[in-house]
C-alpha cells in the first residue's frame, strides 16, 4: 500500500556521457589521442573566454555564503516576551 503522501525524489543528474564498445589497447590509445588533440582544438579556438569562465567559477565557490535568516522563534527580542 502506498503512503497517503510520498517525498518528492529529484531527478537525477545528467552527465555527459559517451558509450563506448569495449576496446583493445591499440584503439583505446587512438581514442585518447583524437580526444587530446580535440581538447587543444577547444583551447586554441576559445582558451581566453575559458580561463575567464574558469576563473569566475573558481572565485563563487571561494566566496562566503550568505548568513541563512534567523530561525523564526529562537531570537525573539526581549519586547516580544513583554507579557
Amino acid at each position: 500500500m502506498k503512503p497517503a503522501t510520498s517525498p518528492r525524489r529529484r531527478p537525477p543528474r545528467r552527465h555527459a556521457q559517451i558509450h563506448l564498445p569495449p576496446l583493445d589497447a591499440g584503439y583505446a590509445l587512438t581514442l585518447a589521442g583524437i580526444f587530446e588533440r580535440a581538447i587543444a582544438a577547444l583551447w586554441r579556438a576559445h582558451g581566453d573566454r575559458m580561463a575567464e569562465l574558469l576563473t569566475m567559477r573558481d572565485s563563487a565557490r571561494r566566496a562566503p555564503r550568505p548568513a541563512r535568516p534567523a530561525v523564526r522563534g529562537r531570537d525573539l527580542a526581549d519586547d516580544d516576551k513583554l507579557f
